[in-house]
């Protein structure tokens, strides 16, 4: 029942946190107390070991008449990812301290609940459970943006809902085309994987999945939603953005897609990686000409997670590989940029690179953070970023190198948008506000994810031995 309790804690932490809102800082740590008690039980369950494939499985009849179960599954891949749900979820707490002044437990209880729904997209495999927990990420995401954004909070919130609500027709069109081919109802991804369905009816259901995966995933030319939904949302937003539900577009695509649909996965392979390259090379062009700090690094999300998109269509090993180590490397550059920004906002009042500057006199600290994280973004050796990136170009030169020299011109581009958000924030003469270095909380999230940006970036072996039988499941068959 642990993989339950990973669903439920966050979700009743919400709860807690939206009833004690009234009392000082109980929301805060309620919802802290919630997130960290997900971690523990997520580390203990996977110190137990595994069956060779899967650390934990539950699978509970619910509405057993229609075929529909509770039927949950742990790997490596989503115990990584539910780590990162957790993780980021502390992160984006600590981070919204002094933000949050309006509705502080509802903030807590809408965080909370999207860490929540997240894990359940992470865990689950019926599908038509998977498809509800899709969806019901997007209520309390809307609410963070709309709330308690910024600026024309509630368009960029409405623009976010309409985009990911609608592509989820698509999912949802897929799940029961699916379904309807079994010879008794069942939403069972496992048992609807042993299905014979003809190429074509493979592609057309595939498309279906895609194209609520490459919205949520941001992929030109369906990222519209994404710069004003980073841009304008709140920090813990922006984090839980870049560091979550990014990811369920990735995971999406690198689960279900190899599993139940390998011959349409080999025919739309080369046009997925066509459309990776395309919108890797245009999110880091359009990075370079922003003058908003993160409004910048929200397009240099489209880049990395169109690298991602090429890597899963590649459905080479080292290019699954260098998906998995990118999508857990983004999660931890993007968020910790994010949080500085936003932290560098709530001080000066202005993301404006032509207004910035001059960190290193008065904020050292400050500017020694923006410089590490410059470096990820750069995908600079020593950094996760580096090797995530660099597998999946090795990958993609086994499948097609033209594409793969292409995904290398990104890397050049990246030096432009990463040099220019560094020089602007960090060099030059000082803003005219006089800007407070980093404290204590701040202090502690950056350490956190630089440890995880570093350790991965020195021993990917950590994150690509964990996910190890996922990337075996993933593999697109009849590729080199």
């Amino acid at each position: 029942m642990a993989l339950i309790a990973l669903l439920l804690l966050p979700m009743f932490g919400g709860f807690a946190a939206y009833f004690l809102g009234s009392r000082r800082d109980a929301d805060r740590w309620v919802s802290i107390a919630s997130l960290a008690a997900t971690l523990a039980i997520l580390i203990v369950t996977v110190a137990g070991g595994d069956d060779g494939r899967w650390l934990a499985k539950v699978d509970l009849p619910w509405v057993p008449s229609f075929g529909i179960s509770i039927n949950f599954a742990l790997d490596g891949l989503s115990a990584a990812l539910i780590g990162i749900a957790a993780g980021l979820g502390i992160i984006g707490v600590m981070a919204s301290w002094h933000e949050i002044k309006v509705d502080s437990g509802l903030f807590h209880a809408c965080l909370c609940w999207t860490v929540s729904a997240t894990i359940g997209v992470f865990l689950s495999f019926d599908l038509l459970v998977f498809a509800f927990f899709w969806e019901a990420q997007l209520i309390p995401s809307f609410m963070l943006i709309a709330v308690w954004g910024h600026g024309a909070k509630e368009s960029a919130a409405l623009k976010f809902l309409i985009f990911n609500a609608v592509a989820g027709f698509g999912l949802l069109a897929g799940v029961f085309g699916l379904a309807s081919m079994a010879d008794t109802m069942t939403f069972n991804a496992f048992t609807l994987a042993e299905l014979k369905l003809s190429t074509p009816m493979q592609v057309w259901l595939l498309l279906g999945f895609s194209l609520a995966f490459l919205v949520k995933l941001s992929v030109p030319p369906f990222h519209a939603w994404l710069p004003d939904a980073h841009t304008l949302a709140p920090t813990a937003g922006s984090i839980l953005l870049a560091g979550l539900l990014l990811k369920t577009g990735a995971y999406g695509l690198f689960r279900f897609s190899p599993m139940l649909f390998p011959d349409g996965l080999l025919v739309l392979a080369p046009y997925g990686i066509a459309l990776g390259a395309a919108g890797a090379l245009y999110g880091g062009v359009v990075a370079c000409g922003q003058t908003d700090a993160k409004r910048l690094v929200a397009y240099t999300s489209v880049a990395h997670m169109c690298i991602v998109l090429m890597g899963v269509a590649a459905g080479v090993e080292y290019a699954l590989a260098g998906a998995v180590v990118e999508m857990v490397a983004h999660s931890f550059s993007a968020s910790a940029l994010f949080l500085l920004i936003g932290a560098l906002y709530e001080r000066t009042q202005t993301r404006d690179l032509r207004e910035l500057g001059g960190l290193q006199q008065s904020a050292p600290k400050f500017a020694a953070a923006f410089a590490l994280f410059c470096s990820a973004l750069l995908a600079l050796p020593g950094t996760a970023n580096f090797v995530g990136e660099a597998l999946v170009v090795v990958g993609i030169f086994q499948v097609n190198w033209p594409f793969a020299l292409l995904a290398l011109s990104t890397l050049i581009v990246s030096v432009v948008y990463g040099t220019r958000l560094l020089k602007g924030v960090t060099f030059g003469a000082a803003s005219p506000a006089v800007v407070r270095d980093l404290g204590w909380r701040e202090i502690a999230t950056v350490l956190t994810l630089a440890a995880g940006t570093i350790a991965v970036g020195l021993y990917p072996q950590s994150v690509i031995g964990l996910v190890g039988p996922a990337l075996k499941a993933a593999l697109v068959p009849h590729l080199p």
